[in-house]
């Protein structure tokens, strides 16, 4: 029998002109935005460069992984969730809220950083307003939780698509199971060609005690990523049950977020990346 989802792909494939019967190697499928729409595609214009964290599939920790790699930077830091509003991780996190900005957003402060979330949910991502300008004490770095899939964002416009299709540095967030490294390589092949910088954020245990079943499905592309940017983040069941509130981030997933940093170099307004340097957070 099969399944919907082969039938979609299938006729992606077909669509594309690569439908190779057997194959399973597809070229990359970022494809051109479609034309913006009246009113769609608002542009984003921001004074700092963005950092865009993408979640491979849901509950993944992106949000989580966005906010600690922010705090960790000790520096006045920008956090953008372009999540629907039902969906924010980030609703309990601020320790301060400003409230609507006027403009389809909701700010809120923690410590050194600004952090804004949509009032609303959206149909889509070229939808969603553009963020409100820097504030007048600018942030050094935009940390960008895209909040949508992957194959959503390559094949919408605006915004949400361009911050994290030009983007030269990424963070990859997955969990160490089956779905997830699946749901890895498949956020890899949309990606394709990957930024100057990407860091794969893996939530779970330690990469030699993955499961057999977890680490024979790893794919192509997700094997060399691994070797050159794998952070694993371990899970914390507090914060699992809790999700982000006020209470302070767990001391292993900042020390997470702070190899993070490292890996791809931020300081300051600048992002800089050494290629082939792993490091692992035990």
């Amino acid at each position: 029998m099969v399944s919907v989802a082969e039938l979609q792909r299938a006729w992606l494939a077909v669509k594309d002109g690569r439908f190779r019967p057997g194959g399973t190697d597809l070229p990359p499928r970022r494809m051109h935005a479609p034309p913006a729409r009246e009113g769609e595609g608002a542009p984003w214009n921001p004074g700092a460069p963005v950092l865009p964290v993408l979640g491979c599939h849901g509950s993944a920790g992106a949000t989580t992984v966005a906010v600690a790699v922010a705090t960790a930077l000790e520096l006045p830091v920008r956090v953008v969730e372009a999540s629907p509003a039902g969906t924010s991780g980030l609703t309990g996190f601020a320790t301060a809220e400003l409230g609507e900005t006027g403009s389809g957003w909701v700010r809120g402060h923690r410590d050194l950083l600004v952090l804004d979330r949509l009032l609303d949910g959206y149909a889509s991502p070229d939808q969603i307003p553009a963020p409100d300008p820097d504030p007048q004490d600018g942030p050094v770095l935009h940390v960008f939780d895209a909040g949508w899939p992957m194959g959503t964002l390559v094949r919408s416009a605006g915004w949400v698509r361009s911050s994290v299709l030009d983007a030269d540095r990424v963070v990859l967030v997955t969990t160490a199971t089956v779905p997830g490294l699946r749901r890895l390589e498949g956020v890899l092949h949309e990606l394709d060609p990957l930024p100057e910088g990407v860091v794969v954020a893996v939530q779970g245990p330690r990469r030699r005690r993955w499961p057999r079943e977890v680490a024979s499905c790893i794919g192509p592309r997700t094997s060399s990523l691994l070797e050159e940017g794998l952070v694993e983040v371990p899970h914390d069941p507090g914060l699992a049950v809790r999700g982000l509130d006020t209470s302070p981030l767990p001391g292993g997933v900042l020390s997470a977020a702070t190899t993070i940093a490292q890996l791809l170099q931020l300081a300051g307004s600048s992002i800089h990346h050494q290629k082939g340097n792993t490091q692992h957070v035990r």
